[in-house]
């Protein structure tokens, strides 16, 4: 039986759209349209914005972990960040983190979804899910004069949720658009997960097709209520008082259960799809080092882009240590090749991704991990990369969401926020000869490897050495 639409509504839509029409009119007649030249010299001077505040911390009764850069930043950015991802997933629940990532917006125990987009939209702003496999972040932008008015709706898309079962079928078919606009890329890195942890990490970012319509309210809301802890959540923000996020924060209703992950166990092995296509991607890695060894990590990105992580200049030739010892196999202008680093709170995947014709996939394969076994680093290739490290710090520093980012990595993964000046600091004190060290030790390591695409040439994982 439909629904009954009463008067009331009638008329409350009735009178929306005559405040709509309203609204307009004065917009016409706004002067900023007619002389968008004139200037408004009684106009207050803007509060000057600054890049080098440092951040501040507080972690509050509720075992939730506060930072804040108070930038004066107009625009003001506020992200709850959880430590659960794709690797808190079980066999059965696989998808479930995808899942999740798509529900923001949906209803809430307090309100409609119809009454959080349309109060975002009224205030001039966003609230954006991003998901990996530790975390799940939800971050709202918003203008500092409304910020008030919309950490209410922040709270709860992030804390609230009801996962109402008609709203989490409506979803499906989003679900299956995802799916099929996957890059080839992030399916070889998918792939590569799969080979090296098969299950934890290995488990994928996105929804298993099998899973579509498996997955209900109570598998959704168990997940939450398990991983939404106080513990294993942090709130971070850039342009917003310490005061004030530690208010809000305060208010979160979030769990106390401290509930710990289960620890990585990489085992490593070989995955591969073959598809019809022009192209040849491989990537091979072994296991290196995570959050839980700060300074060691921090070796590995220097050795990353020691290595080479692709060409600095668009369209540029490469001219790192690993593209000429890959080069003697095939011709520059016929592969890509870059070192690849994705770290974790215990454990990362260190190696390379390349792509190629057919015919020479086989030979580059061979080359590339004959490198990664004994890479030939020089001490200016070591300086070179941490010259690297030391400028996208400092780039990630003028970019507040960036910035957001990294400071929800900091606090939940390493327990401690460092500036700017400290984090370069930090990459100056690592030598040469640490980062060869480490290079040699990593990689005698067990090989995990995924390839996709036409793997005639291909080696097999049992082929290199």
């Amino acid at each position: 039986m439909a629904p009954c639409r009463s008067s009331t509504s009638v008329w409350s839509a009735l009178l929306l759209a005559r405040e709509a029409r309203k609204m307009a009119c004065s917009v016409v007649r706004s002067p900023v349209l007619r002389n968008p030249t004139v200037r408004h010299y009684a106009a207050a001077v803007a509060a000057q914005r600054s890049c080098a505040a440092a951040p501040e911390t507080q972690v509050l009764s509720n075992k939730i972990a506060v930072a804040t850069v108070d930038n004066n930043n107009p625009v003001t950015q506020v992200s709850i960040v959880f430590r659960a991802g794709s690797r808190n997933e079980t066999y059965d629940t696989q998808g479930l983190v995808h899942h999740l990532r798509i529900a923001t917006g949906l209803g809430t125990c307090n309100s409609s979804s119809f009454g959080i987009i349309s109060t975002i939209q009224q205030l001039g702003g966003t609230i954006t899910t991003t998901t990996d496999r530790e975390s799940i972040a939800y971050t709202l932008q918003v203008t500092r004069n409304h910020l008030d008015k919309a950490l209410p709706v922040l709270e709860q898309v992030a804390t609230q949720q009801l996962f109402k079962p008609w709203e989490v079928s409506d979803q499906i078919p989003r679900l299956r658009y995802e799916l099929s606009t996957i890059p080839e890329t992030t399916r070889l890195m998918e792939l590569l997960h799969k080979a090296a942890y098969q299950d934890g990490l290995g488990y994928s970012l996105y929804c298993p097709k099998r899973q579509l319509g498996k997955l209900n309210m109570e598998s959704l809301q168990h997940f939450v209520n398990n991983w939404f802890t106080g513990s294993r959540c942090a709130v971070v923000a850039t342009g917003v008082p310490l005061s004030d996020l530690s208010s809000f924060a305060a208010s979160l209703k979030v769990g106390t259960e401290d509930k710990a992950a289960q620890a990585a166990k990489y085992h490593g092995g070989e995955m591969r799809k073959e598809r019809t296509s022009e192209l040849s991607s491989v990537a091979v890695a072994v296991e290196a080092i995570g959050f839980n060894d700060r300074k060691n990590a921090l070796v590995c990105a220097i050795l990353q882009r020691a290595v080479g992580s692709g060409p600095r200049v668009k369209w540029g030739a490469g001219v790192s240590p690993l593209h000429k010892a890959v080069s003697s196999a095939g011709s520059a202008d016929q592969f890509a090749i870059s070192a690849y680093n994705a770290v974790y709170s215990d454990s990362s995947l260190y190696g390379f991704v390349l792509s190629t014709v057919p015919s020479l996939a086989g030979s580059l394969t061979k080359a590339a991990t004959a490198y990664l076994r004994s890479p030939q680093l020089s001490d200016a290739d070591v300086a070179r990369g941490k010259a690297l490290l030391k400028a996208e710090i400092a780039f990630v520093a003028d970019n507040d969401a960036a910035t957001l980012e990294n400071m929800g990595v900091q606090l939940l993964f390493m327990g401690k926020m460092y500036n700017t000046p400290k984090f370069i600091e930090e990459v100056d004190k690592i030598t040469a000869s640490e980062v060869k060290s480490v290079a040699a030790k990593i990689g005698g390591g067990k090989l995990s490897m995924a390839a996709i695409g036409d793997l005639a040439t291909v080696p097999y994982i049992e082929e290199l050495k």
